[in-house]
């Protein structure tokens, strides 16, 4: 089965999934985050020179890597490797592809800690946002999420002040993260800052 097949029907399969099961009130960890994920992932692949059997292995992983959402919020993880596994089982894909994957998706728990160059490329595309003009949005998005999801109530400060940690303690791991990314994140970092 070619390449490209598989990515364009993970694709299909998870923007089925996500728009007729995922709840309305997950503000950020929705089809539109797995979205620019998966864009983040091609973008930074592109200055990592992947191979292309590597590119296929980060794609998939990044569509399917938040599809645990739709059963559970704490651990979201391990289903979606269930998800991604089930699928790509389906279309016959062996073992050593399907735990590729699965490692890509692990890697992206929290705190994140990747072992190879995918796995860097795929934990750096879960934080783009972190560099992005709409990170603003994106961190209410987020507030609004926990709130309902984790019963998580901060004022405006306290809000500020956690993003404000969060930003300054992250790390990107890949040369294109260290450098463009990181430049980014600093402006939004900086936009913090003037806040207080």
């Amino acid at each position: 089965m070619p390449a490209i097949s598989i990515v364009k029907r993970a694709a299909a399969y998870v923007t089925s999934l996500m728009e007729e099961n995922l709840p309305g009130n997950m503000y950020f960890h929705n089809l539109g985050h797995t979205q620019r994920v998966v864009d983040a992932a091609i973008e930074i692949a592109g200055h990592s020179k992947l191979k292309k059997p590597e590119l296929t292995i980060l794609t998939i992983a990044a569509w399917f890597h938040d599809t645990g959402y739709l059963y559970h919020y704490k651990g979201h993880e391990d289903t979606s490797m269930i998800i991604a596994g089930t699928f790509l089982m389906q279309h016959h894909y062996n073992n050593d592809f399907i735990q590729q994957v699965w490692d890509c998706i692990e890697a992206t728990k929290i705190p994140q800690a990747p072992k190879n160059l995918i796995q860097q490329i795929i934990c750096d595309a879960d934080m783009r946002h972190f560099a992005s003009p709409d990170y603003f949005e994106c961190a209410q998005n987020l507030k609004r999420e926990w709130k309902i999801h984790l019963d998580k109530n901060f004022s405006d400060e306290e809000w500020r002040s956690l993003n404000l940690r969060v930003l300054q303690h992250h790390q990107y791991f890949t040369d294109y993260g260290k450098t463009v990314l990181q430049f980014e994140k600093d402006s939004n970092i900086d936009l913090l800052k003037k806040q207080a």
